[in-house]
């Protein structure tokens, strides 16, 4: 089945305006496999362009759930109102790093900088060194402005949303590394590295606990390398160490190194590679995991010592622990991690994932949405904000009942973060 399915790839390659030059890779080697990469670049110039245009607000932040035809404003305020625009944000920004230092396209470059200003403003808005926001955005006058919406002292009409949670720290720490490591530009590189060491030391002036403006402890904001003061809690740890590691690598302060091993001597680099994946519990859901792997790779790309190995042997778990789940984020962040196990069977596996996956951006009302005793193919998933923060055995049953939702829309920012990750790593490469 695999096999016509590749070789349909290839005939609708060689008869697609994209594949009428005889230079587009794979139509003279005839090799499906590189017909299904040029498929997969082709793709993502379609859905990097409408994510560019249609679903970036005016701060340069990803308002990956909005109404449909969003104005400029409209988009501002629907992205102020959404929990998660600070890690969503911060993939697409790691994923567009990664495009840029694949193609050096200027438009890529451009894309960068309009990101790296929307992550710098979800710290500046809030009036406090190093503190992050939620979300960054306009309110419209008559609607309702969202939960934990205060104004900024920036004025103007900004707002932003209080209470970041752990995974709010992660895309964001990500995307700064990602955009100081992959992309040389100098502007780009001192907004990394100011916000980089800034965050890190709020952290651990913190004593590593999250934090709002009037200095309380957030909701999810709790970071620990102990459980119950005894277990290792490697989640925890993971989050922590790639704040603290970020900021030390990009800002190079005498104060963050001294942190850094202060933190190796209070256990939290041992705590790494315990992340409970033989536990059958909430630690390991998807959303979870999403945001683990995240911190995970950071440590992976930026340190060269114990906390890299542990960070490896963590992810190498995790591998072991969702073979089979198609999920794109981990796959991708496994191969830019640098893991040289299992490397193949990872990078084939996202392959399928990203051809798969269909480019829909508009949920279904009135589908039926059941649990599965095993993993759903991408195709029969839910349309969701994040794809690979969904479990892989939901499926999605559309009937004649079902329609549209007329009011909503999201982006297919996710399949950019699995497709650039992995080029950056490397992988999936189209050829010339």
């Amino acid at each position: 089945m695999r096999l016509v399915h590749r070789l349909c790839l290839a005939a609708l390659l060689l008869t697609a305006p994209f594949g009428a030059a005889s230079g587009v890779a794979g139509a003279d080697s005839g090799d499906p496999i590189v017909a299904e990469h040029r498929l997969l670049a082709d793709r993502a110039v379609r859905v990097g362009r409408n994510t560019a245009t249609r679903h970036l607000s005016p701060e340069g932040l990803l308002a990956y759930e909005h109404r449909h035809d969003a104005t400029p404003g409209q988009l501002s305020a629907d992205a102020l109102k959404k929990a998660d625009t600070g890690i969503w944000s911060g993939c697409y920004a790691a994923s567009l790093a990664c495009r840029y230092y694949v193609t050096r396209e200027p438009e890529a470059l451009a894309l960068c900088k309009r990101v790296a200003a929307g992550l710098d403003m979800l710290s500046r808005v809030t009036g406090v060194e190093g503190c992050v926001s939620r979300a960054v955005g306009c309110p419209i006058a008559g609607e309702d402005a969202g939960k934990d919406v205060v104004a900024s002292p920036l004025g103007g009409g900004l707002c932003f949303r209080e209470d970041p949670s752990r995974d709010t720290l992660t895309g964001i720490v990500l995307g700064w590394v990602c955009l100081a490591r992959f992309c040389d530009d100098p502007e780009v590189r001192a907004f990394a590295s100011r916000n980089l060491g800034a965050i890190a030391r709020r952290l651990y002036a913190g004593h590593m606990k999250l934090r709002d403006v009037d200095g309380k402890t957030t909701k999810h904001g709790e970071l620990s390398p102990k459980a119950a003061l005894v277990f290792e809690n490697g989640m925890h740890a993971s989050i922590g160490l790639a704040t603290v590691l970020g900021g030390l690598v990009w800002d190079k302060g005498d104060d963050l190194q001294r942190a850094w091993k202060k933190l190796d001597k209070d256990g939290w680099v041992d705590a790494l590679d315990a992340q409970y994946t033989w536990l059958p519990a909430k630690v390991t859901d998807a959303s979870n995991m999403n945001m683990v792997q995240m911190a995970l790779t950071v440590i992976a790309l930026e340190d060269l010592g114990k906390s890299k190995k542990y960070a490896l042997a963590a992810m190498r778990d995790f591998r072991r622990k969702t073979k089979g789940r198609h999920n794109g984020g981990f796959l991708s962040l496994y191969l830019l991690s640098g893991n040289a196990v299992y490397r193949d069977e990872v990078a084939d596996e996202l392959r399928h994932t990203l051809l798969e996956m269909p480019p829909t951006e508009v949920p279904w009302l009135d589908a039926e949405i059941v649990t599965r005793s095993g993993y759903v193919p991408m195709e029969r998933r839910p349309v969701n904000v994040w794809a690979w923060k969904l479990e892989p055995n939901k499926e999605q049953l559309v009937t004649q009942a079902s329609r549209p939702d007329p009011s909503k829309t999201y982006t297919r920012a996710d399949w950019l973060f699995a497709y650039w990750l992995a080029r950056a790593a490397g992988e999936l490469n189209p050829g010339p």
